[in-house]
């Protein structure tokens, strides 16, 4: 128990570190964003490079802020029912629903980008917009939040396991 404890607490600190390292990337979306307007509308030249770095940008904050959301309980939820239920049941359905439709869902998934990532490694793939910016790398931060994402679900998952066991939130 105490293994699965510090592996949990790795997978948190790690989740946690890098969605907030990667959080302060927000201040270079804003610029970006704020360049490409000036240029568009107060100069009349538009550039060639702002949809394909905005994208990519707001991809990395998105994708690899995923995990940490789950963690601190900020994705949305609708807790009508789940609310008024004893915590014990409240975590019974959360156990099914992680192993039944979470993992189902996310692991298909990240199996499924596999054998596109390595194709996109391969080929050097290219997007076809803008200045045709490489995508391997675009893909490759993708493939690491659905990781990062699918770790998490191992945590929450065994926290709402330990609720459903003792009865007592895991500290």
């Amino acid at each position: 128990m105490a293994a699965l404890k510090l592996v949990m607490k790795a997978i948190n600190t790690i989740n946690e570190k890098i969605a907030k390292a990667f959080s302060f990337l927000i201040f270079l979306l804003i610029a970006t964003l704020t360049y490409e307007v000036i240029a568009r509308y107060g100069f009349n030249k538009p550039t060639q490079w702002s949809f394909d770095a905005t994208y990519f940008i707001s991809s990395l904050i998105l994708v690899l802020g995923l995990a940490y959301t789950w963690q601190i309980g900020g994705h949305v939820s609708v807790d009508l029912i789940t609310g008024t239920l004893p915590r014990r049941v409240n975590a019974a359905i959360r156990v099914v629903f992680i192993a039944g439709l979470f993992y189902l869902c996310w692991s298909n998934i990240f199996r499924v980008m596999i054998p596109h990532l390595q194709s996109s490694w391969f080929l050097k793939e290219r997007s076809m917009t803008g200045f045709m910016p490489p995508i391997y790398p675009y893909k490759t931060w993708i493939f690491v939040g659905v990781a990062m994402l699918l770790l998490q679900g191992i945590v929450e998952f065994f926290k709402e396991l330990h609720v459903l066991i003792t009865g007592d939130e895991p500290r």
